[in-house]
């Protein structure tokens, strides 16, 4: 089911300062979902974009108290440098006010996605240490249907 908004970000919308972005991120709510269409590999100025363009994205959405989740359905590349690692690890840590957290990520890298099975554990790792549900599939399909299920089940106190 396609339930997908209107509103829609991109880290292509968002300037960078030094040096240019490699990896675009553009994102777009479907139903309670935020889904990320992840194209890398991705550089530390990417992810510095991506922090931008989702907290405006995030902002307009308004989803208050709503629980929702996250799904990053990768293409290409998933690669990123020991640096884009650590940037993305300290963008995922950093205070966010609760209508700002996703209650649930899912990351999709489909068989002729470079370095999904490599990076799987570094991603992994991040969301066990901000404590997030977390999981991998192959399909966006099957990431829905894993979100949506965490979404249904009774919100447990963190």
């Amino acid at each position: 089911m396609n339930t997908r908004t209107q509103l829609s970000s991109s880290t292509a919308d968002v300037g960078t300062a030094q040096f240019r972005q490699h990896g675009r991120v553009d994102m777009y709510m479907d139903g309670d979902i935020l889904v990320y269409d992840a194209v890398g590999p991705f550089n530390t100025e990417v992810l510095d974009a991506l922090a931008v363009a989702q907290l405006g994205f995030l902002k307009q959405a308004a989803l208050g108290a709503r629980r929702w989740g996250s799904i990053a359905n990768f293409r290409v590349s998933a690669m990123t440098s020991p640096d884009g690692l650590a940037r993305y690890a300290s963008l995922m840590k950093a205070p966010k006010p609760p209508e700002f957290q996703a209650q649930a990520t899912a990351f999709v890298f489909g068989p002729d996605v470079e370095g999904g099975r490599i990076m799987l554990g570094h991603y992994r790792r991040i969301y066990e240490e901000i404590d997030r549900p977390f999981a991998c599939f192959d399909t966006l399909d099957e990431a829905k249907a894993w979100v949506r299920a965490r979404l249904a089940a009774p919100a447990t106190p963190g």
